[in-house]
């Protein structure tokens, strides 16, 4: 009889754990979920948490939030920077590690898509969210195949290489085209070249995008920015961009150039001087190799 009792007690706790088993299941769901959606109330400063904190959050988010939490997500990217307590560097830097996190995720990306060409254009942004958008759209695009959401992101780096050249948004552009060229043939390195050859010559591009600009024509050897880079390294310049004049020099560049190298190799600034001994070195090995004979 104690056999039989133990045999029935073991089969009625099975039963009732078969019985339970969807219960607990059903509850586990929703706990998960108020759990992310508690995270995304600190992450999107809808109660205050330290900086440090919100980045770790996001850092945490899975990638398959569900539809509301990508849209909450997005309307964060969209938020401004005016009224809200952190410096621009740390705001934006919680949306700049946001969008990574979205980039991650099994569904949402084609409004995510949305989202980056819009803020990309939308001028009264602040400019640094607006240079981080520009970025994203370089990032997103070999995550897409809808042709529509490429057109439009391919659309809105081509405009910001053009027409948003008085901050850093231009040379972003640029440096995105230029790395696309590289995989898809609708970016085609001469185009990119010669646009970005263009904006450099433009006396309205600020010293930011030209030092992105003297960089990506220098890759693409774009010898027409030859004459720019040589007048910039030669005056004094803010040191970033002089120092990129003077890598785009050692690409482009040949013997004539030594002179003016050689000077900026003994400057007191390392930025300077590094990239000058960079560039001769370069312009030195160049024309130690053989020329390619016609065919």
């Amino acid at each position: 009889m104690k056999n039989a009792t133990l045999f029935f007690t073991l089969v009625e706790i099975q039963l009732a754990l078969l019985l339970i088993s969807p219960i607990m299941a059903q509850d586990k769901s929703p706990r998960t979920l108020s759990k992310v959606d508690a995270e995304l109330v600190c992450i999107c400063g809808e109660t205050f948490s330290p900086y440090a904190e919100r980045v770790r959050l996001i850092h945490r988010l899975p990638s398959n939030l569900a539809p509301e939490q990508l849209e909450r997500c997005r309307a964060f990217l969209g938020s401004p920077l005016a009224g809200q307590p952190l410096p621009d560097l740390e705001f934006n830097g919680l949306k700049n590690e946001l969008v990574f996190a979205l980039l991650r995720q099994r569904e949402g990306l084609t409004e995510l898509a949305e989202l980056l060409v819009r803020v990309s254009r939308a001028l009264e942004t602040d400019a640094t969210w607006r240079d981080y958008c520009v970025q994203f759209l370089g990032k997103c695009y070999p995550r897409i195949n809808d042709a529509k959401s490429r057109e439009a992101m391919a659309d809105a780096l081509w405009e910001a290489l053009k027409t948003q050249r008085r901050g850093r948004a231009a040379g972003s552009a640029a440096r995105q085209l230029m790395t696309l060229g590289r995989t898809f043939p609708e970016f085609p390195p001469e185009k990119v070249s010669a646009a970005s050859l263009d904006a450099l010559l433009d006396p309205a591009s600020s010293d930011e995008t030209k030092t992105a600009l003297l960089q990506v024509c220098g890759t693409l050897g774009e010898r027409g920015a030859l004459l720019s880079a040589r007048a910039i390294a030669g005056r004094n310049s803010a040191p970033v961009l002089r120092a990129s004049a003077i890598v785009a020099i050692g690409m482009l560049g040949d013997a004539s150039d030594l002179p003016l190298l050689e000077r900026l190799a003994v400057s007191g600034d390392m930025r300077v001087s590094i990239r000058a001994c960079s560039a001769i070195d370069r312009i030195m090995k160049t024309a130690e190799q053989p020329a390619t004979p016609p065919i």
